[in-house]
Formats: C-alpha cells, structure tokens, sequence
C-alpha cells in the first residue's frame, strides 16, 4: 500500500511509551505509530470497532464483546440478518450492523483474520 510521510510533535512521556512499546513488539516507533493512528481513525469512523493483538495478529473486534468482526459476518452469514445475528449474541443490533460495516468496508482485512484464527 502506498504511504505518505507526515509528522507530528509527541509529548515526551507519549514518546516514551511508544518507544517502549515498539521495543516490546519488536518493531520500529514509526511502524507502531502508524498503526496505532491508523486505528485510532478507523474507530472514530466505525464507532463501536476496536483492535486487539490475536494469535494472527491485530484484529478488529465488538468493543466492549470477545467477539472479532469476522464472528460476527459468519453468524451474519447464517441468520441472514442484522436482527437475528444480534439475537444470537444478546446485542443491540447497531453493534452488529457496526461490524457489518467495517466487514464491508475492509473484506480482505476480514477474509485474512478468518482465515488465520480458523486454520489453528
């Protein structure tokens, strides 16, 4: 994917955190910093998706839920609709018509997670 280089001032102790954590990932502080601003925009667009590490890696999930967006689109998939899906989980259906929109708006992104987290 094509990148662009922008820059922004940090306070030092943010700095520092970051520093911390890219050493614990064992990556670089700019590859950490992107995708951490990377998700901070994605959740303030599809409010109610968040991210966490998985055994594939980074994933988005439900916020507030133990369920990764990829769970919610195959019990989707099967009921056929927001309402029974939510059913299913005991939600309100905004949550699930909010993993169904980022399933939508990121299939690969959502295709890759499956896979991964099915195939262990």
């Amino acid at each position: 994917m094509p990148t662009v280089v922008q820059s922004c001032r940090l306070e030092k102790e943010t700095a520092t955190i970051l520093s911390r954590q890219a050493r614990q990932r064992h990556t670089e502080v700019s590859t950490l910093s992107s995708l951490y601003l990377r998700e901070k925009a994605l959740e303030q667009e599809f409010p109610g998706i968040g991210f966490r590490d998985s055994t594939a890696g980074r994933e988005s999930y439900v916020l507030g839920q133990r369920v990764a967006v990829w769970e919610v689109l195959d019990v989707y998939c099967e009921a056929k609709s927001a309402g029974r899906t939510a059913d299913h989980f005991g939600w309100p259906a905004y949550l699930v018509k909010c993993a169904l929109a980022y399933a939508k708006a990121f299939p690969s992104e959502i295709a890759a997670a499956r896979a991964a987290e099915v195939s262990e």
